[in-house]
């Protein structure tokens, strides 16, 4: 795993948008799946710019790595997607053709779609606090595929989190849709953002202790090819010497 550390945030979403604008026009189609949250919104702004200003980006495909649809209109796209169309697909003018939509007509079949499709090449994370990744809860076996989660209403930190995506309790879903912990790992290339003091101890135990299916975004360890971006904030609980032989320029 690749760190890239930061002052803050604003300095580590610049840099992180222009490595995924390189990465994104390498030449040929290009796979991406961003992610949702409010860590990459500054990141968005600057990727749009850079799309607009070098009308670039016209071969790349984005897929939604998670979605959770409002109760009633499950067959609609969900909250998600709608938070990344308006963040980043519209302000970029990215045609319907190029969007993949995680979907309840398509979720059974949207690792064997991608795969066709060529694989993915980019996949972006942010990390929860109880280290997350997607929409996989701590516990999510690291075998997992993309698939139908069931919303657990006696679960107390789920159904506060998916009232405060959906709007309200009436609105949440009988389940919400994810990549697996496995399709995830097979992307080609994964960045991770995390920023802020709150995120500190969930970043030393993601990096230092062993991976672990409580800690799903720890099974970021393992993959070939991450890159993981972090303001000082989020940094300040990792052991020195440890952070000083993963750092790269």
């Amino acid at each position: 795993m690749k760190i890239r550390l930061f002052d803050d945030h604003e300095a580590l979403s610049q840099q992180a948008a222009a490595d995924i604008f390189t990465e994104l026009n390498q030449g040929g189609r290009c796979n991406f799946a961003p992610t949702g949250g409010s860590s990459p919104l500054r990141l968005y702004q600057h990727l749009v710019a850079r799309l607009q200003a070098e009308n670039a980006g016209q071969q790349v495909h984005y897929y939604l790595q998670d979605d959770v649809p409002l109760r009633g209109r499950e067959q609609q796209p969900g909250v998600i997607y709608q938070h990344i169309d308006r963040h980043l697909l519209t302000p970029a003018g990215i045609p319907l053709q190029r969007i993949h939509p995680l979907t309840l007509a398509n979720v059974a079949q949207q690792d064997a779609a991608i795969a066709a499709d060529g694989g993915l090449d980019l996949l972006l994370l942010g990390v929860g606090q109880d280290g997350h990744i997607a929409a996989n809860l701590p516990g999510t076996p690291f075998d997992t595929l993309t698939r139908e989660i069931e919303v657990d209403r006696c679960h107390g930190v789920l159904m506060a989190a998916l009232v405060q995506e959906v709007g309200s309790e009436e609105n949440v879903p009988d389940s919400y849709l994810s990549f697996g912990i496995h399709t995830i790992m097979q992307a080609r290339h994964i960045r991770v953002l995390i920023n802020g003091e709150n995120k500190a101890e969930i970043v030393r135990r993601m990096l230092m202790e062993p991976p672990v299916e409580a800690l799903p975004a720890s099974v970021l360890q393992r993959h070939a090819n991450c890159t993981l971006y972090l303001d000082a904030a989020a940094a300040r609980l990792l052991d020195a010497d440890w952070l000083a032989a993963h750092i790269t320029h």
